[in-house]
């Protein structure tokens, strides 16, 4: 059957999020450097990124970043004004989290100096709070796109985060006809729950409908719990898995289009 839906991923899909942490850790670490020369940056980096994963799920809020996913890189920035679920205490719990993942990476490379720890933490939020970082092939993949299929956008985290991605990109908008976030409906992909309401919101058959995402454990794997065809983009050539099976796999926004153009999927 033809196509006549696409789901797209929001963060490494259409923005790369990986890239624009990137750039507010270069920046902040740039900063640390300049007051503290004998300091490392790549030593640093590798201390503040270590530190915030194994800090993030010693929290009793991290079940529930996992299930509607949320990273603990999103936890360095995000403000989680949510008011539903668990987010309030997720807002607090953050606060604390920041702190000691600047103090801990910090004293890694020998600085105890918590006033730094705090100034260098605002710093990332306000670096990565104003930059969004589309792909080269975003805008001309979706303005080829959008006038053919009902394009939705189905995408993991916290309602209030997402919107403010969405704020600071805002030609992306313009191309959906709904928006799906995973902390509105309680269960992030690949709750296949959330796949059937997002069926649901787009009036969509599952038959005639396209998963695209960078993910295979959330993308992927949750479209083929629901009997939906997909395609992996594998920018960075990973691995395959057994559990997770694309039914296409592409390394660009580019190449999608192009698969739509020449295969009757």
């Amino acid at each position: 059957m033809t196509i006549k839906t696409i789901f797209f991923d929001l963060d490494n899909t259409l923005l790369s999020d990986e890239q624009a942490v990137q750039l507010a850790i270069d920046r902040t670490t740039a900063f640390l450097v300049s007051k503290y020369p004998r300091v490392q940056a790549q030593e640093f980096e590798v201390a503040l990124k270590n530190r915030a994963v194994m800090l993030f799920d010693t929290y009793a809020i991290y079940d529930f970043t996992v299930q509607i996913g949320i990273s603990p890189f999103e936890a360095l920035w995000g403000e989680f004004t949510d008011e539903t679920l668990r987010f309030p205490e997720l807002s607090e719990v953050v606060r604390a989290y920041r702190q000691q993942v600047w103090t801990m990476a910090l004293a890694d490379v020998g600085i105890s100096d918590n006033r730094l720890a705090k100034l260098i933490s605002l710093m990332f939020i306000v670096i990565r709070t104003e930059n969004s970082v589309p792909y080269e092939d975003t805008y001309t993949a979706l303005d080829a796109l959008y006038e053919r299929y009902q394009l939705v956008l189905l995408t993991n985290g916290a309602p209030s985060l997402q919107k403010l991605k969405l704020e600071k990109a805002p030609k992306l908008g313009k191309y959906f006809k709904k928006v799906i976030i995973s902390g509105d409906f309680g269960q992030g992909k690949p709750a296949p729950e959330l796949f059937n309401f997002a069926l649901s919101r787009a009036q969509a058959n599952r038959e005639t409908s396209l998963m695209v995402g960078d993910q295979l454990f959330t993308d992927i794997l949750g479209a083929n719990t629901v009997g939906m065809k997909s395609v992996w983009i594998n920018r960075k050539n990973d691995a395959k898995s057994e559990v997770a099976q694309p039914d296409y796999t592409v390394k660009s926004l580019t190449e999608v289009v192009g698969l739509l153009e020449k295969e009757d999927i």
